[in-house]
């Protein structure tokens, strides 16, 4: 409870304990105001910049893959309460509004954002 204290009042960040996450997670800017739900794995080496919502749902585990890059203000929401995957190398471009899976190498850009494969 301490560090999800220290984390919303020094950078507006919701980071709980119970997210797991791999090495190499790059929060830019020190994850200002980065939100993300509780029920959410995190691959290596992601790259989430500030200002990012991870939404997620209590009836499963969302999934970020290895090497995700998540640009600034995005938003990433479940689809009918249902978990979803962000793929392995996957681009959630900045400002975004992406709802379900995004591919493994897909390009995910715009606000009710289009899946481009890369």
């Amino acid at each position: 409870m301490l560090l999800k204290s220290f984390n919303y009042f020094a950078f507006r960040a919701v980071l709980p304990y119970e997210v797991r996450v791999g090495s190499g997670l790059r929060l830019w800017h020190r994850g200002l105001g980065v939100v993300v739900h509780p029920n959410t794995v995190i691959g290596k080496n992601v790259s989430v910049a500030h200002g990012v919502t991870i939404a997620g749902t209590p009836s499963g585990t969302t999934y970020i893959g290895d090497n995700v890059t998540i640009g600034a203000g995005a938003q990433i929401i479940p689809k009918k309460m249902r978990p979803y995957v962000i793929g392995e190398g996957a681009i959630i471009g900045a400002g975004s509004t992406v709802v379900g899976d995004v591919p493994a190498g897909s390009i995910a850009r715009g606000d009710a954002a289009r899946i481009y494969s890369a």
